[in-house]
């Protein structure tokens, strides 16, 4: 029994042969996924030009003639300064200048005398003391200084006056160029200076898309490839063309920013507006 017992032990011990393997059947080929769309880029349409049209003079705005959409020809009158404040300003400028002409002209005189009497006492020195001499050629380089100082101030304000002037005569704020009135900044009564924005003009019939792409994607790009550039609030698709590519990353955004230029019709220029988000896709073909 023992015997008998240990070689069933034995042999239970002993792994059996391992199957040999069939073959697998052959996989069934998997096909390689569709590669997903360009999603394209996100873009904003804008205006070529933007300008605030600031003041260039001082004065109470006594009329604006430009309403937010309006379209202006370039030299088209935008707003009327009444130039009262101005005016005050120049007279008084004028004041101030006369009142240094006849600081000069005293210097002047002073000046002449001192000089005269350092010469008469230069010539004849042996009749003066050595402290006269000293004091008169003193005196003389004073009477030259001061008249120096009066002639300065002088130039001053006959600069002053001429800007005035100048300033007081431009008393029409007008368009640089035609576009259209995109913000006005003032109204009529409102006290503005020089460099005092009062409306913004952006170009018209110069709309572009700026887009921001992908540095990876932007290596591909060339100038004047063709793109689809859509307006989902409107529902409008519009062809277009790469114009200006940023030969760098914008450090913010790490970006590369892009031009598009826009093939437009008179319809669909009429409902574009500035600001307006957009998709940009790159057009096969």
């Amino acid at each position: 029994y023992t015997t008998l017992f240990r070689s069933r032990d034995v042999a239970a011990a002993v792994p059996a042969p391992a199957p040999t393997p069939r073959p697998a059947a052959p996989a069934a080929a998997t096909p390689s996924p569709t590669p997903a769309p360009r999603a394209g880029w996100i873009g904003v349409v804008v205006a070529r030009e933007s300008v605030d049209v600031k003041a260039d003079s001082q004065g109470r705005l006594q009329a604006v003639r430009v309403s937010i959409g309006d379209h202006v020809r370039k030299g088209d009158p935008i707003a009327t300064l009444d130039t009262s404040l101005a005016a005050q300003d120049l007279e008084m400028a004028r004041s101030v200048l006369r009142g240094a002409q006849a600081d000069e002209r005293r210097a002047a005189d002073e000046l002449a005398e001192a000089q005269a009497r350092n010469d008469r006492r230069q010539k004849n020195p042996d009749f003066f003391s050595k402290e006269d001499l000293a004091q008169a050629a003193l005196q003389a380089k004073t009477a030259a200084a001061a008249h120096e100082v009066a002639r300065t101030r002088v130039a001053e304000q006959e600069a002053r006056v001429k800007q005035l002037a100048t300033s007081l005569s431009r008393n029409e704020i007008r368009a640089p160029f035609e576009g259209r009135v995109a913000e006005r900044f003032a109204d009529p009564g409102a006290v503005v200076g020089p460099g005092t924005p009062v409306v913004r003009l952006i170009s018209a019939g110069d709309l572009l898309v700026r887009a921001a792409v992908p540095p990876e994607e932007a290596r591909r790009l060339s100038q004047g490839a063709p793109v689809t550039v859509t307006v989902r609030t409107l529902g409008l698709h519009i062809p277009g063309a790469l114009q200006r590519i940023a030969p760098e990353v914008d450090a913010a955004s790490q970006m590369v920013l892009v031009e598009i230029r826009l093939s437009l019709t008179p319809e669909v220029e009429s409902r574009l507006q500035t600001g307006l988000v957009v998709d940009v896709r790159p057009t096969a073909g």
